[in-house]
């Protein structure tokens, strides 16, 4: 058995993503993804729970990343990471958030007539193959035989 350190996040975008260069030329956009769980109450009625925000960065993100704005729903897979320092008082501060492997716009609902599709964004520029995603089978990535829309809570 091995270590894996994955995570998919799906959900909306708190604010506009933020994009910048670094002095050696890269371009990095940064996101904040909000994800809320939906649960059954002991009434059986759907609810939502706590909403969590994720600080998310991506690495030469395409334009349609770049310029999401916010509430835009976005579906984002990558490495968990946490990064640690001092503050000026020289308290330990600690940031969790996770680096990008891809990620793709789901819906935006604001109409803009110039925005084109997004495609799914990955480092390599390719995404994978039908059999590389088949392979993950249910529950990752491949819904399975037995799935339904009104498998969906929400």
């Amino acid at each position: 058995m091995f270590d894996i350190n994955e995570v998919t996040l799906r959900g909306k975008l708190g604010r506009d993503a933020e994009t910048r260069s670094t002095p050696t030329g890269k371009s990095v956009t940064t996101l904040s993804v909000a994800t809320c769980e939906r649960r059954k109450n002991v009434s059986g009625a759907w609810e939502n729970g706590p909403t969590t925000c994720h600080k998310v960065t991506v690495w030469g993100a395409p334009e349609a990343i770049a310029s999401a704005q916010k509430g835009t729903t976005v579906q984002v897979r990558g490495r968990y990471e946490s990064r640690s320092w001092e503050d000026k008082t020289g308290a330990k501060q600690v940031s969790y958030e996770v680096n990008a492997i891809d990620a793709v716009i789901l819906a935006d609902d604001r109409p803009r007539q110039d925005a084109p599709p997004s495609k799914p964004w990955h480092p390599s520029g390719q995404a994978p193959s039908g059999a590389q995603r088949g392979a993950l089978g249910p529950g990752r990535g491949n819904p399975g035989p037995d799935f339904s829309a009104d498998d969906v809570p929400f």
